[in-house]
Order: C-alpha cells, then structure tokens, then sequence
C-alpha cells in the first residue's frame, strides 16, 4: 500500500538502488533465476564509475581502472566466474605492473621495474631495491617474513576476524626493526592508501597471494571499454531476462515496516521530482552505504551500534580519485613496451607517488587519426593527494602538474604536444571500506528482513578494487533467492491455512443446515410405533 500522497508504482520481488558495475551484476545473476527485479538508478543510463567518456574524438573510460585478482590466472577471477555462469564472452589481456622512477637528471628516461608472480614474496624486496637504491639485509628480510608466513595460511574467513586490528599498530605490536617498519609504512604507493588507513585483516587477504599464487594479477578486457566489455553485456542480459531499469529515478527512502523490507520511495527527475514507491519484499542497497545513511535512504536506527559505527568509519575515508586525459598532436610515448605504468619522482627526497599513466591504445579507446591520447590515474587517498569527498581545486591543480612534470621528465617535448585536456574526480573503488572496523558490514543487514548490500563500501576483506562487486554478487544471490523461496513457501501454506479453514467453514455450514432440515422430518424407513 503507498503512503498518502506518493503514488504507487509497479510490485516487484526485488528492487536494486544502484547501477554500476555491482548492481548489474547481481540484477543480471537474479534474472538468470528469474527473479521479477527493477534497478534503480538516478543517472539517464546506468554503468556507474564504469561508463565511457567522448573526449574530443576518443571514446575511453571514465577514469583509469584494471582488473584486479589475487588467484593468478584472470580465469580465477570472479568478473571471469560472473560471465561464464551467464554465459557471456569475456576475453581479456594480462596487464603488467611496473614501477618507474623518473628524475631531471636523466631527461628522456624511465627506469622501470615489473614484478614477476614467479618470484613470489621476493618481489616486494626487489621492488624496494628498485625504488630506494638500497638491498635489504638478511636482518630485514626475516623481519618481513613474519608477515608472509602468518598470511600464507590465513583463509578469507580468519582475515574477517583481524578487521577490527590497524596494520599500523600490529607493526608496532610485531615488527622489532627499524628498516622493516619504515619498508611496511612505505607500501602506502602500492595499496593506495596511507597504513594506518588499513586494517590488518585486509593487508593480510592481499598479502597472501604473494607467497600463494607470486603476487596480484592485474588485466584487461581485450576488446572496447570497460563500458562496452562489462557493462553493456550485463545490461542487456537483465532486460533479455525479464530486469527493468527504472532511470533518471533518485531513491529517496528504503521503506521498512515492522523490521521487514516493504519496498522504496523515489523521486522521478524527468517529472519534476514526483514521489513514488516501488514495493518488493527485498531490497539491495548497491549505492555506498555511507551515501545510503547520510541521505537518509536508509534510516540510522535499522542498523546496530556496531554496524552504525563501521558505515561511520568508511565514509570518513571515502575520497575522490583523479583521472587525466591528454590528446597529444602526435605521438611522444612509444606505443610499444608498458602501456600502463605507476611512476615515481625522486626529485622530491625519497621517490615519490605521482600516478599512473595508461596509453588510450592500450586501454582500446578510439584515437582520432595522427593524435596519441594518454590517460592520467592519481590515487586520491595517500598522504600527498588526499583528495577528499569535496576535492580542493588547487589540490587538484597541484597533482596534475606533478604528474605532467613527472611526464615532461621522461618524455621530453610531452606538455607542448598536448592539444586538449581534461581532469575528471570521481569516488574510489574501495580503498574505503579496508581500513580498521570494529566489525565488517555485510551482504544482509544483522536486523532487517529482506535488506541486502551490495557494491564496494562493504566487506572490509575481498578481492581488492572493481574485482569485489562481482565477488559479492555471487553470495548475495544465493541468499535472496532463498529468502525469496522462504517467502514463497510461507505464502503457500498461508493460503493452504486459509483454504483449508474456508472449507471447514463451508461444510460445517453445510453441516449445520442439514442438522436442521432434518428436524421434524421423518426418517425413511423406520416404522411408527
């Protein structure tokens, strides 16, 4: 029954608030069970950080981002997993990760280091020779050993229990060495993320796919966008199989009743910001679930203490990164070797962060004819570049002349090749929800019948970055088609009571009538006395 005053929309079984990458995924996993599902979404179309951009000529992503594992092969991944169980193509292509040290005394050079998943833990003591100068001691390498071999065994589930430890205070706690702490204190470049930001549960998860599988996998889909390889395919398979997109659309309010999910109010842009509910026994909240609690979408008093607390925690890490787009009137950088790189400056002390760069060509966006389009990646959560929700401008000015200094450094005549650029902010995949919580959010609310989550603000450990969505998605289905199937069930032998109750009814109705017809009637049969 809609509330007086908002007018009432369509039933249905499930509504997801939220179309990226994330709620399409679990859209497109409920549809495959047939589940009756609408997808909320307050853009004109949905794709979230996933969508595509037209600069001046080039289709390419929004913002630079690649596909993370921590299984080895990409055939492990759960993007991979999410399209085979859908029966959807996915080919992809393998993304080396290099590090590259720029610097004013070597102009038109990058030193450059890539780690190899042979060499396993080995990898981050070379990585630290390469970026430092210096080889670590025998003293030193035992010191971090600690680390590997307490994580080498630790399940996904043992690292849940570690959420609530800072990785900054087990240094303290565990690592004796001075050099020890200051190469764990300087990994901030490579989460993204200062350490005391990190919750020891999560650096755990990652850390252990060094000594497991030699290191973090990273790839690429091998033909189009990010858009037009995952989010176009997903889209259409929800509408193929019976999912509505409601759009243009802002979710306004989860509606509750009695400790059950009763369906959720929006508000229509395209007809002057009309009120309307949507009712479905579940709902999936695939926005982040600080924006959820702020806005007021979903009430702070559904949630306990605990959770409240946690939500708290990761919104007040929540920033923006910064992407960069440069259309070059020619070619600088060489369109073979790294297409994408993570580069340093050691003109600042210590080799500092500036951001990645990732060529268009190998990221397949399209290139207007003789032009080069190079694309900028800067982390918005480390010490230098902590951009914040409501990034500063002059912050921003500050790191894109970094990065293109850093550029200008290793590809000289770079700044004056540049005919158009653009900078665009937007939220982070995930480094949000990773650092120290006193208890993990998860896939269903602790109190809430029918309340489910999806997206990247929860789960403190998973498959880092973009990789956890569809990691999530597939625990998240399982659960709601059961709880949909529980419903059913209930509804069954809620109408089986009432029809058997009816037909009681009836025939002691029936009964009832008999009983008195039959009075002062003579019975067939018997004689009189």
């Amino acid at each position: 029954m809609a509330k007086k005053g908002i007018a009432k929309g369509k039933d249905f079984d499930v509504i997801i608030v939220g179309g990226g990458p994330g709620g399409l995924a679990v859209g497109a996993m409920l549809a495959k069970e047939g589940v009756k599902s609408a997808l909320i979404e307050k853009d004109p179309v949905v794709g979230g950080r996933y969508r595509s951009i037209d600069f001046h000529g080039c289709r390419v992503d929004s913002a630079v981002h690649f596909l993370v594992t921590l299984f080895g092969s990409p055939k492990n991944s759960y993007t991979y997993k999410l399209f085979m169980h859908l029966g959807l193509p996915f080919e992809y292509k393998l993304v080396q990760w290099p590090m590259g040290l720029v610097s004013k005394e070597t102009p038109g050079q990058i030193s450059t280091f890539a780690m190899d998943l042979k060499l396993g833990v080995d990898n981050f003591y070379q990585f630290f020779a390469f970026a430092t100068g210096m080889q670590m001691d025998d003293s030193v390498k035992k010191e971090l050993m600690k680390l590997a071999t307490i994580t080498s065994d630790m399940s996904e589930h043992e690292c849940r229990q570690m959420v609530n430890v800072c990785f900054a205070d087990w240094i303290e706690k565990y690592i004796e060495d001075p050099m020890a702490k200051a190469i764990l204190y300087g990994m901030e470049p490579v989460v993204g993320a200062p350490i005391k930001d990190m919750s020891f549960g999560f650096i755990a998860n990652v850390w252990s796919a060094f000594p497991r599988v030699g290191g973090v996998q990273t790839y690429y889909p091998k033909h189009g966008t990010l858009e037009d390889a995952i989010i176009t395919p997903l889209a259409k398979y929800f509408t193929d199989h019976g999912g509505q997109f409601i759009t243009h659309t802002t979710a306004r309010s989860i509606s509750v009743e009695e400790g059950k999910v009763t369906g959720v109010v929006t508000q229509d842009d395209r007809k002057r910001f009309m009120l309307e509910e949507y009712s479905a026994p579940v709902v999936v909240c695939a926005m982040p679930i600080f924006d959820a609690v702020s806005h007021h979408i979903l009430r702070s008093e559904l949630f306990t203490d605990d959770w409240l607390e946690a939500i708290r925690l990761i919104g007040s890490r929540a920033v923006q990164d910064l992407s960069g787009f440069y259309l070059l009137r020619k070619d600088v950088l060489p369109r073979k070797g790294h297409g994408w790189i993570h580069v340093f400056d050691v003109d600042y002390g210590l080799p500092t962060y500036v951001g990645d760069w990732a060529l268009g060509s190998f990221i397949n966006a399209t290139e207007p004819p003789g032009k080069q389009l190079v694309c900028s990646y800067i982390s918005g959560s480390s010490e230098l570049t902590h951009f914040g929700l409501t990034v500063p401008m002059d912050k921003v000015r500050q790191a894109n002349r970094m990065f293109k200094d850093a550029m200008e450094k290793a590809f000289p005549g770079f700044n004056k090749a540049i005919e158009h650029e653009g900078l665009n902010v937007q939220l982070s995949h995930g480094r949000y929800a990773y650092g120290p919580v006193p208890v993990e959010v998860d896939i269903q609310s602790p109190n809430i019948q029918g309340l489910y989550f999806g997206g990247d603000s929860i789960w403190n450990v998973g498959q880092p970055a973009s990789e956890k969505v569809f990691q999530i998605a597939f625990p998240l289905c399982e659960r709601i088609v059961k709880h949909l199937r529980f419903l059913k069930q209930l509804g069954d032998i809620s109408r089986g009571t009432k029809t058997r109750r009816h037909t009681m009814g009836i025939a002691k109705e029936k009964g009832g009538k008999h009983a008195q017809a039959s009075k002062g009637k003579s019975v067939q049969g018997r004689s009189k006395r």
